[in-house]
């Protein structure tokens, strides 16, 4: 992808994510739970459940579609965050209360984690497509590199170069892959609903977001966040 081209794609990504009203990085959230119906959001999860795998059938395997999943499926508290991969706070929960969910929760059964984008701009939109280029276990090595490394790719003067020696490095993509992926249309798409819907379903207006069991969660501290998990295993 030239110069030129790429001008053009992130205008379009641009424009797209200004029609969806993004909200700014913060890392404050409220405690505000769904007001959707619980029948009428299980129909709409599964509603995306469902258009993600058409997507994914579609596109051959090829590619992470629909949720990134960490944990046993089948866990009795289930936990959804939308993040943005260019959000200071975002990288903050991945270094420091990401880890401490895995080990105490997830690792030992206790919750499925669910990670979905909440795409902020244009470079965030690129982030995230190049994350999920390939399988779901390369997705979650990329997010993890492009997490750890935000600031020096957010603040390097060509975004997507950096971003695409990361996904070399840590994801075995060439600059010809790495092009070709993020030009995928259906994906720009997917992701910009898969915000849009966060929006819809859950009140999302900040990133990181996160929801146990349904319910926003104030992530001002651990406690608050252990407190919510252990509540409903109890």
């Amino acid at each position: 992808m030239n110069y030129q081209k790429y001008i053009q794609f992130s205008k379009k990504i641009a424009a797209g994510l200004l029609l969806l009203g993004m909200a700014a990085c913060s890392g404050d959230t409220n405690e505000t739970a769904s007001t959707a119906d619980p029948e009428e959001l299980a129909a709409q999860e599964a509603a995306a459940a469902s258009e993600a795998a058409d997507l994914a059938s579609a596109a051959g395997g090829e590619g992470t579609w629909g949720d990134i999943v960490y944990g046993d499926p089948n866990a009795p508290v289930e936990i959804i965050e939308y993040a943005s991969l260019t959000c200071p706070h975002c990288a903050s929960f991945a270094a420091e209360v990401f880890p401490r969910i895995k080990e105490n929760y997830i690792d030992t059964g206790k919750v499925k984690f669910i990670y979905r984008n909440f795409v902020m701009n244009q470079y965030d939109m690129v982030a995230s497509i190049a994350a999920r280029c390939k399988s779901p276990e390369v997705t979650k090595r990329l997010m993890k590199v492009f997490f750890d490394r935000q600031a020096e790719w957010v603040g390097s003067e060509d975004r997507v170069g950096a971003l695409a020696n990361l996904a070399r490095r840590a994801g075995g993509l060439s600059r010809t892959q790495f092009d070709r992926c993020i030009a995928n249309r259906e994906m720009q798409q997917h992701l910009a609903k898969m915000t849009q819907d966060g929006a819809v379903r859950y009140n999302v207006n900040a990133t990181p977001t996160i929801i146990v069991d349904g319910s926003t969660v104030d992530i001002t501290s651990w406690e608050n966040i252990e407190k919510a998990i252990e509540d409903e295993l109890s």
